[in-house]
């Protein structure tokens, strides 16, 4: 990928090379579309009008390869061995195993070129591949490099799991999209292995485990018993042990058709001199008959039932012990086997609603690959320089002085209009008021204006996380918007006491923790900003002006203070003689002279009172930690934990 202009790709692949069987989707690009006008994931056709090849390959002599159905042709059954389950964990890319896979893969990248030749080219388009959700990384990279040496344009690699959580989420139809988030399971039954995948919001991760009772235990369980019963089968793999593949095959095709129908008989016969020239063997066959009922019971009778039951209780009780299950998605063509979902129902204690599985499972992979390989695609490198803008943000405490200067300016604004409006009624009243009235007026309005702004103190602080994380916010969104079927419209969560919650993603947790903590906080507010404010704001505003009038700047002193009364007695006589209309005017008059001194202690004082409360503050950065954390969660549970 460092090496490739992105935006030259037109399109992506999605391969699921399995065990038992393989198939392909293809994503336009797409990148001057709307996410949410994306055409969706188109299955490729795999040949014979197909979308699912049986991963079996035979190599002639010459080098030629035949895969899929064409490797079990009688014609080519004659001249090589036929390789099927091939597919494991690699460990030397030189291994005999691991070259067989790349020549596998390299036939199924041939087949999809030729297959849709008018819309691929060499340059316009890359290749994804799916692994087993318990390969490690080291295992992957290598598988990787397998394709690479295939000749197949890789673009990357995904697990199985998160494609099926991709594909269950983007399916609106299947109901589990919204329970992933709370706890759901990939139910992926292979050919090789069952393979469980739990995911909820509180863990780290993915929680993976495989077992070894792959579906294709079926098909040889099936051959096995025909084998220990019928002297020319026994006779048919001493002679011919390259070909017992081929049998398990057909094993393969009648479990399938027997669970396609369950309630059908079932009937396949296989003439031996069909494929091979024995006189020994020319008028015996390869015969399989199963009545309704009659798979289940054989599964029952050795032991493979109770092997699937064991390994998801051990899941259940020993991997992801105390996890609550909401959903369970069933992936791989083996899921069809209908005695699974009333295991599954007793088991992990669900119901049958909580079951999804796609109409085709053995194309949810592929599908869900291509989905992932366009998302993480299209939003690659959009998320560069995140963390530090949400680190910045968290640290530089720009959200809370924008707080304080959007709720203390509104704050200002209010106490001013209002002590100016109580002045002002003061002044003209009919009545003959005294200085301590109008203190008291002055008191009122400061509280009055204080409580007011305190009641919407929210609004201010939503006001200021949205100033300040609007480009986190919408980097977020642009990302997150891909990851879902008609795009996701996440918002800032409002920041309501009582109930804190954003459109379509729970924030439950630690949300609510914090949503406690400010309710507890955020009811001594009114009074700790009102015990500064008031206090702090009255004596400025009076201060000032009353000693003046007291200590004779106006026509009052000369009129109510005898020359032996302390100050004290001056300032009482002051405060309580009732004042005439006259005498309001002057005390209005000098406050309108220091009506700017009065409104910059104002300012200062609500100033102070704002930076000073550590209550305020804490309580705010908690808030905006916490929701800021919830946004990189959101993007992590969007990508499904980007591998």
């Amino acid at each position: 990928m460092n090496n490739i202009n992105k935006k030259k790709i037109e399109y992506v692949i999605g391969i699921d090379l399995g065990h038992g069987e393989t198939s392909a989707a293809i994503c336009p690009m797409q990148w001057d579309t709307d996410v949410k006008m994306l055409e969706p994931t188109k299955d490729l056709e795999m040949g014979g009008n197909k979308k699912v090849l049986p991963s079996a390959i035979t190599i002639l002599n010459d080098g030629k390869a035949y895969i899929g159905d064409a490797a079990f042709n009688p014609e080519i059954l004659k001249q090589a061995k036929v390789r099927v389950c091939f597919k494991q964990a690699p460990k030397n890319i030189n291994g005999e195993a691991e070259q067989l896979m790349v020549r596998f893969m390299h036939e199924v990248y041939v087949r999809i070129r030729e297959n849709n030749s008018g819309m691929l080219t060499d340059t316009n388009h890359l290749v994804y591949i799916a692994t087993p959700s318990g390969w490690d990384y080291n295992t992957q990279q290598l598988y990787v490099e397998m394709a690479r040496q295939a000749g197949l344009p890789i673009g990357g690699v995904t697990k199985e799991s998160r494609a099926a959580f991709v594909r269950a989420q983007h399916d609106v139809t299947s109901g589990l999209g919204r329970n992933i988030h709370k706890g759901a399971i990939v139910f992926d039954m292979g050919s090789s292995t069952l393979d469980f995948t739990y995911m909820n919001n509180e863990i780290k991760g993915l929680i993976d485990h495989g077992y070894d009772c792959g579906a294709s235990f079926v098909e040889k369980s099936i051959y096995k018993e025909q084998e220990e019963t019928d002297k020319y089968i026994q006779l048919f793999e001493k002679k011919y042990p390259d070909l017992v593949d081929y049998l398990v095959f057909e094993a393969r095709k009648v479990k399938e058709q027997v669970y396609f129908d369950p309630t059908l008989r079932v009937k396949k016969s296989i003439n031996f001199d069909d494929f091979i020239e024995d006189e020994e063997l020319e008028d015996e066959r390869f015969k399989l008959t199963f009545k309704p009922g009659e798979l289940n019971e054989h599964l029952l009778s050795n032991g493979y039932l109770q092997q699937i039951e064991e390994a998801m209780l051990d899941y259940k009780n020993n991997h992801i012990a105390g996890q609550k299950i909401y959903g369970v998605f069933m992936t791989g063509g083996a899921s069809r086997m209908d005695f699974l979902r009333p295991m599954i129902c007793k088991c992990w204690g669900v119901t049958e609603e909580q079951i999804y599985r796609d109409q085709d499972p053995s194309l949810t992979i592929s599908q869900g690959v291509a989905e992932v390989a366009r998302m993480d695609l299209r939003t690659d490198g959009m998320d560069v320089g995140l963390k530090e803008s949400i680190n910045n943000i968290k640290q530089s405490g720009a959200i809370y002085e924008s707080f304080t200067m959007n709720f203390g300016g509104a704050l200002y604004e209010r106490i001013t209009e209002n002590i100016a409006s109580r002045i002002t009624e003061w002044a003209e009243s009919s009545q003959n008021y005294n200085l301590n009235v109008l203190q008291s007026m002055i008191s009122s309005a400061v509280q009055k204006s204080i409580n007011y702004e305190s009641s919407n103190i929210t609004q201010y602080i939503e006001q200021a996380i949205d100033e300040s994380t609007a480009d986190v916010r919408q980097k977020v969104e642009d990302i997150v918007s891909h990851y879902s079927n008609q795009g996701v419209n996440i918002q800032l969560p409002t920041l309501n006491i009582n109930n804190i919650n954003v459109s379509g993603i729970n924030l439950n947790g630690i949300m609510d923790e914090i949503s406690n903590s400010i309710a507890v906080e955020s009811s001594n507010w009114s009074s700790t900003i009102a015990g500064a404010a008031v206090g702090g704001a009255v004596a400025m505003i009076l201060g000032g002006p009353l000693m003046w009038i007291i200590g004779g700047g106006a026509l009052l002193g000369k009129y109510i203070f005898g020359k032996e009364e302390s100050e004290a007695e001056k300032k009482r006589k002051a405060m309580t003689k009732n004042l005439s209309s006259d005498e309001r005017a002057q005390v209005y008059a000098t406050l309108s002279e220091k009506w700017d001194e009065m409104t910059d202690n104002i300012a200062a004082s609500i100033r102070e009172s704002l930076d000073g409360n550590r209550n305020i503050k804490f309580s705010i950065n908690q808030a905006v930690n916490g929701m800021l954390d919830n946004y990189e969660q959101s993007l992590k549970n969007a990508r499904i934990l980007i591998d």
